[in-house]
């Protein structure tokens, strides 16, 4: 799948990208045709060396195979860069989920600054450009504050299966209210059975050589969850319960391998 769009790009003025993505007959602010599902940010240090590494997660609608799909970010010099988003996978009926990646090193001939992150979504699709701009006001992430979820109250955010079969979960919730339970839910045998296993709160965490207080500046919290070693391959989804209402993050309806992000 191609990220280049075909036809003419339409021409907008960074004010009216940055703030208002004024709406014409080519362009318009995004029902659910492009949303940002969540933005990671970390800023790293090792022997002497920093550098910020950054992920966006996008859901696009499907409206045609060709489209562009991009994080329109905010520079430290105040202008304002396209990134192009890459396919990753089916996100339920008719939609996508594209992911960007970046990391901003201290080394190297052209050295980049970690910088705090204002940035929009937008996708363009036969002839039509959507964007996710947050009702207007850009999106906001500080440099090391980790994961922003602005749209979902719970979302995995790896698993990793280990080589004695343990499958260790990470996961990051809205902190709702004080008082909550996140519970893992899986099966071994395509759900002819299920079990259940809790999520502990997790203060604070680290992303290799990165720190992230929990819960964070976007009010994330991270909890942490382990499936015990079964006989076959396991598939999970999350359950969050709080304040009376309860969430769910099963991957779009597909549940959770043991291994996410794929590797």
């Amino acid at each position: 799948m191609t990220t280049t769009r075909t036809g003419t790009p339409a021409r907008w003025s960074l004010l009216r990208v940055a703030l208002t993505a004024v709406l014409t007959s080519t362009s318009a602010l995004a029902a659910d045709e492009v949303r940002l599902l969540e933005a990671v940010s970390t800023v790293s240090s090792y022997r002497g060396n920093t550098w910020q590494d950054v992920t966006y997660l996008l859901v696009v609608k499907n409206l045609a195979y060709e489209k562009q799909v991009v994080i329109h970010d905010k520079q430290p010099d105040g202008s304002w860069l396209d990134l192009s988003a890459s396919y990753v996978g089916g996100a339920g009926a008719g939609q996508e989920l594209w992911k960007v990646t970046r990391q901003y090193p201290s080394w190297g001939t052209a050295p980049q600054p970690t910088r705090d992150l204002e940035f929009v979504a937008r996708l363009t699709v036969n002839g039509q450009t959507y964007w996710d701009n947050n009702a207007g006001a850009n999106y906001h992430l500080g440099r090391a504050d980790g994961p922003l979820l602005p749209r979902v109250n719970v979302l995995v955010a790896t698993s990793v299966w280990q080589s004695n079969g343990d499958v260790d979960i990470g996961i990051d919730v809205k902190n709702l209210a004080y008082s909550k339970s996140v519970t893992v839910v899986y099966s071994t045998d395509d759900w002819a059975t299920s079990h259940e296993v809790a999520a502990s709160f997790v203060p604070g965490y680290s992303v290799g050589y990165a720190s992230v207080a929990s819960p964070n500046a976007q009010n994330v919290e991270r909890w942490q969850a382990r499936i015990p070693p079964g006989s076959g391959t396991p598939r999970y989804y999350i359950r969050y319960q709080v304040g009376g209402q309860t969430y769910w993050d099963s991957h779009f309806g597909q549940n959770y391998p043991p291994i996410y992000p794929p590797l």
